[in-house]
């Protein structure tokens, strides 16, 4: 297993190919521009994922993809959080684009955090909505609709972090603060995949 994930092979500031090496004061290696006189570090950080589990008299809002990958499977609304979003405001946004469907983000609560394998985190809320009107579903969405528990396709879904949140959002649907689910995926040194939780 690589200690480093890949990352650029020329320096975002100057051009000058980069080297992997470890930073003076620093522990962990990292790609550096290999001019002394730039020395520009490339850190590397996990991606923000945020989405919502939106819910109407007990169905569950789905979008089918449009894009890869898993072009044809099903979802919640979820994406990247951009800059200057707090995780509400990327969840609510992912569902306006993704589903044409708005929501108060200060209403919505925290259920659950996905931290897999260092490369990305996702934080996912509940919102319960006050209406499933909903417009056009953008461009990453060939369909949306909503459907009751008993009615996912569970064999459908996009992601196992998709059923994941969907299986914990079903069981804490009656619950008026749900418990916050945290599952971490971790490959383990002999190239095997783990979910733990916590």
């Amino acid at each position: 297993l690589s200690a480093i994930p890949s990352g650029p092979a020329y320096c975002e500031m100057c051009g000058t190919p980069t080297q992997i090496k470890i930073p003076e004061g620093d522990e962990r290696e990292r790609y550096v521009c290999g001019d002394p006189k730039c020395g520009h570090i490339h850190y590397q950080n996990p991606k923000v994922v945020v989405g919502a589990i939106c819910t109407y008299n007990d169905r569950v809002l789905l979008c089918q993809r449009a894009i890869e990958p898993c072009v044809g499977k099903w979802g919640y609304p979820q994406g990247f959080l951009e800059l200057g979003e707090t995780t509400r405001q990327g969840a609510a946004r992912e569902t306006w684009e993704e589903a044409g469907v708005k929501f108060n983000p200060k209403e919505t609560e925290l259920l659950a955090i996905y931290n897999l394998a260092g490369m990305q985190i996702q934080t996912i809320y509940r919102a319960e909505l006050e209406t499933d009107d909903f417009d056009l579903a953008g461009h990453e969405s060939s369909d949306v609709k909503f459907v009751a528990w008993d009615d996912i396709p569970w064999e459908e879904l996009a992601f196992p972090t998709v059923a994941w949140g969907l299986e914990h959002a079903r069981d804490m649907k009656d619950e008026a603060k749900p418990a916050v689910q945290e599952r971490t995926k971790i490959m383990t040194m002999d190239g095997q995949w783990k979910v733990e939780e916590g």
